[in-house]
């Protein structure tokens, strides 16, 4: 009784005032569009990207990617090599090759455990399965003993 008479709004309607939202700016008319420009005033050379090909530098190798194949260059920008490909690039490299051997013992080490992983698998499902019918049995054998 005390506080029906009292009015206190939980959210005072000053607050949600809602206020006008500028228009939203129409675009100008005197931009020009690029699908409306005449060809002579642009070409479409020009509003393509020319990167050229690709270009890295790993290590102590500079190489281009030109015409679907790398292409290996000295640092001076002469032409060291035409269309190597990157086996015969690892096979120069003893870095590389000792990597590749650690690769694949890896890999084998790698699979071995991954069999080690299944065989121990099957032998607990097996010791499941054989402590199951054994606790089975051992349940019938007490019913008709007990």
């Amino acid at each position: 009784k005390l506080f029906r008479n009292t009015k206190m709004p939980l959210f005072p309607r000053s607050s949600f005032r809602s206020s006008k939202k500028p228009p939203k700016r129409k675009i100008s008319s005197s931009l020009p569009n690029i699908s409306s420009l005449d060809e002579t005033v642009y070409s479409v050379d020009d509003l393509k990207l020319d990167t050229g090909p690709v270009r890295l530098k790993l290590g102590r190798y500079d190489m281009v990617f030109e015409q679907g194949r790398w292409v290996q260059y000295s640092e001076d920008g002469l032409q060291v090599t035409s269309g190597v490909s990157t086996d015969a690039i690892r096979s120069r490299d003893p870095v590389a090759s000792k990597l590749e051997q650690q690769n694949a013992q890896l890999l084998e080490e790698n699979n071995l455990l991954k069999l080690k992983i299944e065989l121990l698998l099957d032998m607990l499902t097996a010791s499941n399965a054989d402590f199951t019918a054994q606790s089975k049995e051992l349940q019938a054998y007490r019913k008709t003993h007990s």
